[in-house]
């Protein structure tokens, strides 16, 4: 079982493929068709964020197409291409493209618990301080993820260059916590939110940062602004709906709230120092 599980990480840790785009598509939602995209997703985590993208097609009686990407940096690239109208993304990688100036924030979740980011450990293990974990095997999510990477780098960067000298790359918060549990890392650091949704028992918190701007949800800058609304408010209206309420259920999620893109830019601006 080990073994099994030790090649499904491996394949899954592995440099990501090169996805070739499509050419851009015409930015509009008046069209007939919403393009929405989801990162870093296993299936379990990405299906109820595909429920709430097809809750958008029942409420404004359009077609809408939902994909995914393996890594934040493909669903960036997705949207700086213009394959997707609207994105769901993690508060760094929105604050990436909010710096960069292809982004807009229309809403954040608003999740059950602080989001944080959370080192953990096996429950039964050694480990009492973030010191101790200073050269062992380490789980991460992904290079643009603020909870499951960043925030980890930044609270280890005076602890020495070698830290995370066996650091790797899991990209997915369940993976991670799969390596951690299954003993292929001594710790992992994972979304506070996604680590109460998945329940993953046998774990512990180690150690937990500040809390952050929920992952909100993005458009296109060059959107335009009625579309922009139309997309805010059918969300919205879909949320409330008893399916929608399930979807948010399952993410560990109360709804969504307004924003804007500044919070998340000063996201980005202090994880810079830190990102690959």
């Amino acid at each position: 079982m080990r073994l099994l599980l030790l090649c499904f990480l491996l394949v899954a840790c592995a440099r990501p493929p090169q996805v070739a785009l499509a050419p851009p598509y015409r930015i509009g939602v008046a069209g007939g068709e919403v393009r929405v995209v989801v990162g870093m997703r296993s299936p379990q985590e990405a299906e109820p964020y595909r429920v709430l993208a097809r809750g958008l097609g029942e409420v404004l009686g359009v077609r809408v197409e939902v994909f995914g990407r393996r890594t934040y940096a493909g669903v960036l690239e997705a949207l700086r291409r213009g394959e997707a109208e609207m994105g769901f993304l993690c508060s760094l990688a929105a604050g990436v493209g909010v710096e960069e100036g292809f982004l807009e924030v229309i809403l954040a979740t608003r999740p059950k618990v602080p989001y944080r980011s959370l080192i953990l450990v096996r429950a039964d293990g050694p480990y009492r301080k973030l010191e101790q974990l200073a050269g062992k095997p380490f789980a991460f999510t992904d290079p643009l993820s603020n909870t499951g990477h960043a925030w980890p780098r930044l609270a280890a960067r005076d602890l020495g260059e070698g830290f995370f000298a066996r650091a790797f790359f899991t990209y997915g918060h369940d993976r991670a916590l799969m390596a951690l549990k299954e003993g292929l890392a001594e710790g992992a650091a994972v979304d506070a939110v996604v680590y109460e949704a998945l329940g993953v028992p046998g774990l512990r918190p180690l150690w937990e940062g500040p809390q952050d701007p929920a992952p909100p949800v993005v458009v296109l800058k060059g959107l335009p602004q009625g579309s922009q609304e139309r997309l805010r408010q059918a969300l919205l209206a879909f949320a409330a709906t008893p399916k929608g309420r399930e979807a948010l259920k399952a993410l560990y999620l109360e709804g969504f709230v307004p924003a804007t893109g500044e919070a998340y830019r000063l996201v980005y601006r202090r994880a810079r120092e830190v990102l690959p």
